[in-house]
């Protein structure tokens, strides 16, 4: 599913791109963001690995989206999560010009440990933003945020 997963952004990136040249009035982008690395300890010694990133593909036209996708990798390429990743959701966040958040849609929690596994959210549900501003994935595991890429949303 890991694999599929970064099959489809790198598809989605292209797709976008001929979208962008069939169709001006639609608008598609894919990003991605830093997830801070994680730390563990081995006979008292703290050692830290390098991070993962999330990926936030997004598709629309004007104020409105028609799908956001979001997956976290890990940066060596190796199809996992890029960490052991507890009781995680993806939400999407949506900010006005000014940077402040108007709306956020919160996704499932996942109550379970993914290391190996999938870690993503799919939204195809048609959304019209209330203001131009940002559209942003943030990526939260063990009560706290771990990442968050963004895209601007302008006229």
């Amino acid at each position: 599913m890991q694999s599929s997963r970064r099959l489809f952004l790198a598809a989605s990136t292209a797709a976008a791109t001929l979208l962008a040249a069939a169709s001006p009035a639609s608008a598609s982008a894919v990003g991605y963001g830093k997830v801070g690395s994680f730390c563990y300890s081995v006979k008292g010694v703290n050692l830290c690995a390098p991070g993962a990133t999330i990926g936030h593909f997004i598709q629309g036209h004007g104020r409105t989206i028609t799908r956001q996708e979001a997956s976290v990798q890990d940066v060596f390429g190796a199809d996992t999560g890029g960490g052991k990743w507890c009781n995680w959701r993806i939400d999407w966040r949506y900010a006005d010009a000014d940077g402040e958040t108007y709306l956020r849609s919160k996704g499932d929690m996942h109550y379970s440990c993914s290391f190996v596994t999938s870690v993503g959210r799919v939204d195809s549900s048609r959304r019209t933003l209330k203001h131009y501003g940002k559209a942003c994935a943030e990526f939260f595991a063990g009560g706290e945020k771990r990442g968050s890429q963004c895209h601007n949303i302008i006229e």
